[in-house]
């Protein structure tokens, strides 16, 4: 199975550098340009599922991806991002040098008051592998994941079978980026 994880659109917050988590902050304008210019690149794509974060950023990417498709787009909560607590919606530069470690060294970061750490996040990402994407592997042929930054990336340190402090290396998807996946049992 072809797995595609794709990155929501660019949002305000996104271009004025806060912090999103589990805010529902909508799409701008050049968030859905975004989408739009990947949907047309996927246009001629026959995908057998999409799911996506119910948060509306990914959904309304995942709508303008979907484009006249006669498939249901999946919520589920387990592609929602990662929650930062008190530190959402606060623009990145003037949270505290502890907050650093999100993106420096990922096994020391300690979440903000009402946060989640790294750890929740990777076990709701292997949670829904474990009981989506390998379920499907062979029934299916191509799967889309519309979702978020950190979450996105629990799902790929996942199946690369990393660890937590490797959550930053390689691929930093930004806004409408696509993995794909090849994806055997």
């Amino acid at each position: 199975m072809k797995l595609y994880i794709v990155r929501h659109g660019e949002t305000d917050w996104n271009n004025e550098k806060k912090l999103q988590g589990r805010s529902d902050v909508p799409l701008n304008d050049y968030g859905r340009e975004l989408a739009y210019i990947t949907s047309e690149a996927l246009k001629d794509v026959k995908f057998d599922a999409i799911y996506s974060s119910p948060l509306i950023r990914a959904y309304e990417t995942a709508t303008i991806l979907k484009g006249d498709r006669d498939i249901e787009i999946i919520k589920d909560d387990r592609l929602r991002e990662m929650c930062f607590g008190e530190y959402e919606g606060k623009f990145t530069g003037g949270l505290p040098q502890e907050f650093w470690y999100f993106f420096d060294a990922p096994e020391r970061y300690i979440p903000a008051e009402g946060g989640e750490s790294y750890e929740q996040v990777l076990d709701r990402a292997k949670n829904f592998i474990d009981t989506v994407i390998v379920p499907n592997s062979k029934a299916m042929e191509t799967m889309m994941i519309v979702a978020h930054g950190a979450l996105n990336k629990g799902l790929m340190v996942n199946l690369n079978h990393q660890e937590i402090k490797d959550w930053w290396s390689g691929v930093f998807q930004k806004n409408c980026c696509v993995n794909i996946y090849d994806i055997e049992g």
